[in-house]
């Protein structure tokens, strides 16, 4: 760990938490800073996450938020002429009203603004904020969420401060090298400075996992995760399949790890397909429960509208299947960056139709291929320690914001 590290200003709708006690977090922020010296950082997030999902030790008492609506929108069929205009407004004011709490933020003296968004509020409070201060920023996008095509107010603002923000930033952060090829082209910029950022991963036990692992007579297949518009038809698919499958006397079955919400949310559908629900596991927590499975299940989806986040995105979920030392499955189209990821490393199982019949025959001849899977998932062991290992990951995150931080190429 360098010892000049700066002191870091976290934008982000995302806090440095994880999923726990029924609530459903991304990791990622809280897995790549866990070891960032606490005094150093502090985050300014939505009120919202600060109640839902807040920080952890020991990034607990460091936190500043601010609303992300001062004008209450309609819940009637006034909303659908005025919502568009009050959304508008509503981000708007974040540029117009003061920046809450400025007086802590002030007593930090950040060196380095890291702007994080996941929505519009992340993106235009981090950029008033990297205005605000004299330092240099990050910027960090953990999906394309902002190719948008409506062409209102709200989306051509969208556009003018990523464009802005990816101009002016002294550094990228990206979760895949996907994305940041995306951006540069559609925005037609570069970065001086650039680093991919996937979700790292602490390996207690470096022994490689071991084959022999109890087992039940049932094919368990295992989905562990948020269950998003961006996963759900996939996800459906594959359920769908091994129902079938089921009622044609195959002892198979899928479990979901997930929020309350994601099961209730299509709990009819779940239902039908005889779907087991396992709840939302406790982050740390979750990788005995994977290794419980003969297949662990990424999902994305196979429809056009949601195909900007899933050529982009590689899924938090990734990693954290890795060590576990069980295969890993991913169902998407052609162009996902998980069913990428995966043939790049060659270490891992790529579904790429959402044709029930077809799925079915893929899962029928895994069943068969025990030894062949059980190596897959040696060798995505192997490449988690060599390249994803949580100190690995973070000493080139730490390094990378060192360096950007002396290099101060731009400031307003």
């Amino acid at each position: 760990m360098p010892t000049d590290l700066p002191k870091i200003l976290l934008v982000s709708e995302l806090t440095l938490s994880f999923s726990q006690a029924g609530k459903s977090s991304n990791p990622t922020l809280f897995n790549l800073f866990s070891q960032y010296p606490p005094e150093l950082l502090w985050q300014f997030t939505t009120d919202f996450s600060a109640e839902y999902t807040p920080p952890v030790a020991p990034f607990e008492d460091r936190i500043t938020s601010s609303k992300t609506q001062y004008l209450t929108q309609f819940n009637n069929r006034l909303g659908i002429t005025f919502n568009p205009w009050l959304n508008y407004l509503n981000f708007s004011l974040l540029d117009w009203l003061p920046i809450p709490e400025l007086q802590k933020i002030k007593q930090f003296k950040p060196d380095l603004i890291l702007i994080c968004p996941i929505t519009p509020w992340g993106l235009f409070v981090g950029n008033k904020l990297r205005k605000y201060f004299d330092c240099p920023f990050v910027i960090y996008f953990m999906d394309d969420w902002i190719a948008i095509q409506n062409q209102n107010l709200l989306s051509q603002k969208i556009q003018r401060t990523t464009r802005e923000l990816l101009q002016k930033a002294s550094g990228w952060l990206m979760i895949s090298e996907q994305l940041q090829a995306d951006l540069s082209s559609r925005y037609n910029v570069s970065p001086q400075y650039a680093l991919v950022a996937h979700n790292p991963v602490e390996i207690l036990n470096q022994e490689l996992p071991s084959e022999s692992a109890v087992r039940s007579e049932v094919f368990k297949i295992i989905y562990a995760g948020s269950i998003q518009v961006m996963h759900y038809d996939a996800v459906a698919a594959v359920a769908e399949a091994i129902f079938q499958m089921r009622q044609e006397g195959k002892k198979i079955e899928l479990i979901l790890y997930t929020a309350q919400f994601f099961w209730d949310s299509y709990q009819d559908s779940w239902q039908q397909w005889e779907v087991k629900y396992g709840g939302l596991i406790d982050y740390k927590e979750l990788n005995k429960y994977l290794k419980a499975a003969d297949l662990l299940l990424v999902a994305t989806s196979f429809l056009p509208e949601n195909s900007h986040a899933i050529r982009s995105s590689i899924l938090t979920k990734m990693t954290d299947y890795m060590a576990a030392g069980r295969t890993i499955l991913s169902c998407g189209p052609e162009y996902s960056a998980c069913n990428i990821f995966l043939k790049q490393w060659d270490c891992g199982l790529v579904c790429e139709t959402n044709q029930v019949s077809e799925i079915k025959v893929f899962l029928e001849h895994q069943i068969e291929q025990s030894q062949s899977n059980y190596n897959l998932a040696i060798k995505a062991f192997k490449v988690l320690m060599d390249n994803f290992e949580g100190k690995k990951v973070r000493s080139k995150l730490y390094n990378f914001l060192a360096a950007v931080n002396k290099n101060k190429r731009y400031q307003d």
